[in-house]
């Protein structure tokens, strides 16, 4: 075997794929070893790299793809464009805070709680994303089979956890105890991004026990950026400004 042949058998049992892909081309460019090599790592870090966001974003379980820069700022001008881009560094994640975006229905704070998850992705930070109904019927599930404590040590290991649409639906006594312990478990040792179109004094309504809501509110602001989305429901303003111009036409 000529040491051309080697090198490409060795680069593949290696798993360099764009070494034994890109190896025989760029030496026909007549660069120096040290640029082909050079070269080739750079390809290789960032195809394993683009592998590694992928994986992340698939794991993470997005109900769909939202990105900061399909934000639309002129439909929701109070929107905090500099906390954002602020947030969107993840060092809130690396310090173990808290993201609760609270208020108006329709108004972008799944899109938010979304493209800030794809941030984390792209920062190779792992990722769980649930509705507050899915949660809590995962929990219940996982406890009924005698799962729970197993379930809780696989969401712990997660640097951010998002949980969206707290608020929709009551909880059961159960169901509410169960999402208290996730929050209660995730208290200064990993990141929650969580929406709720409720205000905080009517959190009752969801978690019932005013004891208990106490406590988790407590535990959950205590390290936590605040938005409140007052601005109304974007989706329904569109709705309205594409009926207005139907009826012009």
């Amino acid at each position: 075997m000529d040491k051309s042949k080697e090198l490409i058998h060795y680069f593949t049992e290696l798993r360099l794929k764009c070494f034994a892909q890109h190896y025989h081309s760029l030496l026909d460019e007549k660069k120096d070893v040290e640029s082909v090599l050079l070269e080739l790592c750079q390809m290789e870090t960032e195809k394993r790299y683009s592998a590694q966001v992928k994986r992340k974003i698939k794991q993470a379980g997005f109900p769909k793809v939202k990105t900061l820069a399909m934000l639309d700022y002129d439909k929701a001008p109070k929107l905090p464009r500099r906390m954002i881009e602020t947030l969107s560094l993840c060092k809130f994640i690396e310090q173990k805070e808290n993201l609760i975006l609270v208020g108006d229905s329709g108004g972008g704070k799944t899109h938010l709680a979304i493209a800030l998850g794809l941030e984390a992705c792209k920062k190779l930070h792992s990722v769980k994303f649930f509705t507050a109904c899915q949660l809590v019927n995962i929990l219940m599930q996982e406890f009924q089979n005698g799962d729970f404590e197993k379930f809780m040590a696989k969401l712990k290991k997660c640097s951010l956890l998002i949980i969206d649409e707290v608020g929709y639906v009551p909880f059961s006594k159960t169901g509410a105890e169960l999402l208290f312990q996730v929050f209660s478990n995730r208290y200064e040792s990993g990141s929650i991004i969580l929406t709720s179109n409720l205000n905080f004094s009517r959190w009752t309504d969801v978690f019932i026990d005013k004891t208990m809501t106490a406590a988790l509110l407590d535990r959950l602001t205590h390290h936590a950026t605040i938005i409140t989305y007052d601005w109304g429901s974007i989706r329904f303003n569109q709705a309205l400004t594409k009926k207005k111009t139907t009826k012009k036409k």
